[in-house]
């Protein structure tokens, strides 16, 4: 693997009272030799305004669609990020908590998965990416990692 330059994704997606809110973030592009390493992942709510209030939530960033309903799961292959927020009995937000799992390589798709918020409303998202540049046989093995059975 050869790491190449940093990149980064921002957009973003909005959350109805229907379910989680879901974005495709990367399109397979049919160039398997190169990849993306994501270094950093953050969500937030597009407003701040105190009637939104303080909102648990969490996000997921795979490398499938995840069913409605599904939790963060770290026993299946194609989650690789997660973060979530929780607010506290008397209103008061904690930080945010992220884990990424740094060794997954991003070289097809990679979804956004937003659940929790029970209000509706615009999130934004910013991810930072390092370019990994994969020989054959490293995007091949990353293939079949990303589509193994947990």
């Amino acid at each position: 693997m050869k790491f190449g330059r940093l990149r980064t994704l921002r957009g973003q997606l909005t959350k109805d009272a229907l379910g989680p809110a879901k974005e495709n973030i990367v399109v397979a592009d049919g160039l398997i030799n190169y990849g993306l390493r994501v270094m950093s992942f953050r969500i937030w709510p597009e407003s701040t305004n105190a009637s939104f209030g303080p909102q648990h939530y969490q996000a997921i960033l795979s490398l499938d669609t995840i069913s409605p309903g599904s939790n963060m799961n770290a026993a299946s292959n194609a989650q690789i990020a997660w973060t979530y927020s929780e607010a506290t009995t008397n209103g008061v937000h904690q930080a945010d908590r992220l884990i990424i799992d740094p060794d997954h390589i991003v070289n097809r798709d990679l979804f956004l998965t937003l659940a929790g918020p029970t209000t509706t409303g615009t999130w934004n998202y910013l991810l930072e990416t390092q370019v990994v540049e994969l020989t054959d046989d490293e995007a091949i093995i990353t293939i079949i990692k990303e589509t193994s059975q947990s």
